[in-house]
């Protein structure tokens, strides 16, 4: 319920407490509901003096399990809805709610937001997303998978341009009230030609599902370079439209934002930033 009550609102979505909050366990978040219950007990104890009622203390409780049960049962059908309907896309891959850390040259609060894997086979992107409402269109932010060739020279021992899309998942291990945190680092390099590492955690399925989206993000990436499909159960996304009979790309000048490199046929057709 939180989720649902917070999600397009980006004032609310950055504050502490909600991050906090979405972020935690289940048994975590009964104890961050401990403050609301304690309020919530106070307001029924003076209406039990003044009723003279003595049984206020079991009915708070009652409550709070309630609060507790609702929420995730609202948060739970909301935002598998939300990602059922991001999944209908022709041109998603996966989808999945994460918390984003920072990194992003244009989003410098963090907070919990929708995650896709977009564009088309030839331009696949990564791609952070506010929800919206009926009022509100949806914010969408761009992380493009290909173009990693222009920010580091390819060592001699690897073995594809896939080993440099993700710098690293990093794991920090688990307390006693709070599990393991993996967080998922992506590299890439923007559109002003500088370097960038955004970095995202508290998958919705966990930290399984964040080693799982790196895996996805490898593969995707490959299909682009090699247009060998992964070994099913796989999603393709869609080829780029009308590609085969446009004209050929104009080469692209120095200096014109999308940084150095090799400006060959096959360096102008990975040009994530070109194909837009």
């Amino acid at each position: 319920m939180v989720w649902w009550l917070t999600a397009r609102n980006h004032a609310a979505s950055i504050s502490g407490w909600v991050r906090g909050y979405l972020r935690a366990s289940g048994v975590d978040k009964f104890l961050f509901l401990l403050p609301v219950a304690a309020v919530w007990s106070f307001g029924w104890l003076l209406l039990a003096l003044i009723a003279g009622e003595g049984n206020f203390m079991g009915f708070a409780m009652i409550s709070l399990f309630v609060a507790w049960v609702v929420d995730a049962i609202v948060d739970k059908r909301f935002t598998t809805g939300e990602i059922s309907r991001l999944m209908t896309r022709d041109d998603v891959v996966l989808a999945t709610r994460a918390e984003y850390i920072g990194g992003h040259p244009r989003l410098p609060h963090g907070r919990f937001v929708y995650l896709t894997i977009s564009g088309t086979r030839e331009n696949p992107i990564l791609t952070i997303l506010f929800p919206g409402n009926k009022l509100v269109a949806e914010e969408t932010f761009e992380i493009p998978l290909l173009d990693l060739d222009k920010m580091d020279e390819k060592s001699e021992t690897a073995e594809s341009l896939t080993g440099s899309i993700l710098a690293s998942i990093s794991e920090k291990p688990g307390k006693m009230l709070s599990g393991e945190r993996v967080t998922l680092s992506v590299r890439y390099q923007g559109p002003g030609g500088r370097k960038h590492l955004v970095e995202l955690s508290s998958f919705y399925h966990g930290n399984d599902e964040v080693r799982n989206w790196r895996n996805y993000l490898v593969c995707t990436q490959a299909q682009a370079d090699t247009g060998i499909e992964p070994r099913q159960p796989w999603k393709s996304l869609q080829p780029e439209p009308q590609l085969a009979h446009t004209a050929p790309l104009e080469e692209v000048a120095h200096g014109s934002g999308n940084g150095p490199g090799d400006e060959s046929p096959d360096r102008r057709n990975r040009s994530a930033f070109d194909r837009r």
